[in-house]
């Protein structure tokens, strides 16, 4: 892949259609009618060390646990809302991720099989038996590798916006760039040297980018909330790096493997544990003719539109969100019994 390069004129013209999108954002907006999610978090955090470092987590409730895993640039605080749909039917579980949220955010690359180690240690340090997993954006990759290698140990996965076939690893670009117009040229700036500007010295990726992700009007306290563990340029490194590892053209080649990996077992005609994948319109990783494709390829498999949306789905529509995991939980541990 070339790199993209720019000179000053060029950042400048680059941040200005960054945040030109800001505007529209708003104006949209006002065209979703639920009522503005809660921007309160009911939830005290416990911390596990971990190879050396805290790791910042939530753990309420009894019973079989479920473990919320998120992406960029979020926290378990992205799972607020949907959480307690649960919390009287499991032991709710979500994980602050190296780099994020409450957890340390050390100097270091933020490669994606690190994320994968500290995942499979979280769950064996405290013990997490039939597990559910509920996942979102990069949080998806690393739970997945997890339950493929430890399907025994999994009661279900519920999902969205996730990195996974029929689109992902990306290796045809100019499909891909017709599907998703300018995603990919996101992703290339942020695999460039320029993405550290963005990422690190303006934090345009949560700034800009996010507010872009999410179709509805955000409340304030809320992404006052999202943005207090990225003041520091330092604590943004495991932002910059998520993307970094988005798979184009073969490469980065071990983590096209593990895309392979899960892609093989969603599609396995002896695929025996249930899955749940929720969308929205238009969506941004996730969009209709990808759940159709579920669908069709997938067995014990279900999707479930929860409506207007981009990216950040509980952001947008926690209570479809909520209550139909809900349903499916409950039907899938009548199954399991």
């Amino acid at each position: 892949m070339s790199e993209l390069k720019f000179d000053e004129a060029g950042k400048k013209q680059l941040f200005r259609e960054l945040t030109a999108g800001m505007t529209q954002q708003w104006k949209i907006a006002h065209d979703c009618n639920n009522a503005v999610p809660s921007a309160e978090f009911p939830y005290e955090y416990k911390t596990i060390e971990i190879n050396g470092h805290n790791i910042a987590y939530v753990d309420e409730g009894e019973g079989d646990p479920v473990l919320f895993i998120h992406g960029a640039p979020t926290s378990s605080y992205l799972w607020r809302n949907i959480m307690p749909w649960l919390q009287d039917k499991a032991r709710v579980i979500s994980i602050d991720l190296l780099g994020f949220g409450q957890s340390d955010k050390p100097d270091i690359e933020y490669g994606y099989f690190q994320h994968t180690e500290y995942v499979r240690k979280f769950i064996e340090q405290l013990g997490l038996k039939n597990l559910t997993l509920v996942l979102h954006d990069w949080g998806f990759n690393y739970g997945m590798e997890y339950a493929v290698d430890h399907e025994d140990n999994i009661k279900g996965i519920c999902f969205a916006e996730c990195l996974m076939a029929p689109r992902y690893p990306i290796v045809d670009t100019a499909k891909y760039e017709a599907q998703r117009p300018g995603t990919l040229k996101m992703y290339q700036i942020m695999q460039s040297p320029l993405g550290e500007e963005i990422v690190l010295d303006h934090n345009l990726f949560l700034e800009c980018v996010v507010i872009e992700h999410i179709y509805r009007r955000m409340n304030q306290e809320a992404f006052q909330y999202w943005r207090e563990p990225l003041m520091d340029p330092i604590c943004r490194k495991a932002n910059l790096q998520m993307p970094r590892d988005v798979p184009i053209d073969g490469k980065p080649a071990d983590v096209c493997a593990s895309y392979d990996k899960y892609n093989n077992w969603f599609v396995n005609p002896g695929k025996t544990v249930p899955t749940l994948c929720f969308y929205a319109t238009p969506g941004a990783v996730t969009i209709e003719s990808d759940a159709e494709w579920q669908q069709e390829n997938i067995e014990n498999h279900e999707t479930c539109w929860v409506g207007p949306g981009i990216h950040f789905l509980q952001e947008e529509n926690p209570e479809s969100w909520g209550r139909n995991m809900r349903d499916w939980y409950i039907r899938i541990s009548k199954e399991k019994t």
